[in-house]
């Protein structure tokens, strides 16, 4: 027979020498050297670990069932879409004319930058729903509208069971674009 293997401290990676120990830490058993031995081994479960230490936890009266909620069945909302009106620039633009304000100060006070506040009201780019929410709540203007409601008489001649496809909905994005 050739020499023995070598073990290692499964816990610092010491080399063991002699048999080593064997102790259990969090509900494993493990092999450790000497030094952790003393480190580990002697304690009171439960002192280093989360390992059970043997007591029973006091039995609480259970809470009383409630019934499961049967889940409702699934009934698809309408699908109705916000959008920016056309004239939301101009909208913008006069409604800051009218507060006699800096966009400086319009900044602060609404929640965007100067920058952002500029380019909206002179048409550059279109604002965010969430950016329209904002200047909606400030200037008591209305930048959105729900394009929901023209789609209803054409949704009586679609099939309940029917899934719209992503060629369906780019030829919807489509139309209402031509339709301005």
């Amino acid at each position: 027979m050739g020499k023995a293997k070598p073990k290692y401290c499964e816990i610092c990676g010491a080399p063991i020498r002699g048999p080593g120990h064997r102790i259990r830490i969090e509900r494993a058993e493990v092999l450790v050297c000497d030094k952790c031995y003393e480190k580990y081994g002697g304690k009171k479960p439960g002192t280093f670990s989360i390992m059970p230490t043997g007591r029973q936890p006091r039995r609480t009266a259970k809470p009383a069932s409630r019934p499961k909620p049967q889940p409702r069945p699934y009934q698809p909302k309408p699908l109705v879409t916000e959008e920016i009106v056309e004239d939301f620039a101009e909208r913008v633009y006069r409604a800051i004319q009218r507060s006699g304000k800096s966009y400086e100060e319009l900044s602060h006070e609404i929640g965007l930058s100067v920058n952002d506040l500029r380019a909206i009201a002179h048409g550059y780019r279109e604002p965010t729903i969430k950016e329209a929410r904002k200047l909606e709540r400030y200037f008591k203007i209305k930048l959105i509208e729900s394009a929901g409601e023209e789609s209803f008489e054409e949704k009586k001649t679609i099939p309940r069971d029917y899934e719209p496809t992503l060629g369906d909905i780019a030829n919807i994005r489509i139309k209402k674009r031509k339709k301005k």
